[in-house]
C-alpha cells in the first residue's frame, strides 16, 4: 500500500462513512469546492473563487466561452498539485459542462474531470 502524498476529508456525501481523502480523490474534491465557492464568499480572501455560476446565465458567445475557459484555468492554475492538459465547455440541456483533462504533478497521471454547472430552476435562458 502506497503511502499518500496529500491527505485531507470531506463530508459531501460520505453517507456517514470515511470522510477521509487522499491525493488525487482530495485534489479532485478540492477543485470542485473551489469552482462551487462564488468571488467574493470566501473570508479574508475576496479574490477567491470564480464567477462561474453567474456567467451560465448570460448567452453562450465566443466572448463567454473564452471567460468560463478562464475561470477554469485560473482554478486549475492556483493549484500546484495539478496542470491543465485541455480545457473543453459545452452546453446541455440544464447547463454547462466543462470537461477537463488533469495532469497530477505527483505521479503525472492524467484524467477527465468533468464538472456541470446547472441553471436556477425555472431560469429564463
Amino acid at each position: 500500500m502506497a503511502i499518500a502524498t496529500y491527505k485531507g476529508f470531506s463530508t459531501i456525501s460520505n453517507n456517514f462513512g470515511s470522510s477521509k481523502l487522499t491525493d488525487t480523490d482530495l485534489i479532485k474534491r478540492d477543485l470542485l469546492n473551489h469552482f462551487a465557492i462564488r468571488k467574493g464568499e470566501k473570508l479574508m480572501r475576496g479574490n477567491f473563487g470564480t464567477s462561474l455560476r453567474d456567467l451560465i446565465m448570460d448567452p453562450l458567445t465566443e466572448e463567454t466561452k473564452q471567460l468560463i475557459i478562464e475561470e477554469v484555468n485560473a482554478v486549475i492554475n492556483n493549484d500546484p498539485r495539478v496542470r491543465p492538459e485541455e480545457v473543453t465547455l459545452d452546453e446541455y440541456e440544464n447547463g454547462l459542462q466543462v470537461q477537463i483533462v488533469l495532469r497530477y504533478v505527483i505521479d503525472n497521471q492524467v484524467e477527465n474531470l468533468l464538472v456541470r454547472f446547472d441553471r436556477p430552476d425555472n431560469a429564463a435562458i
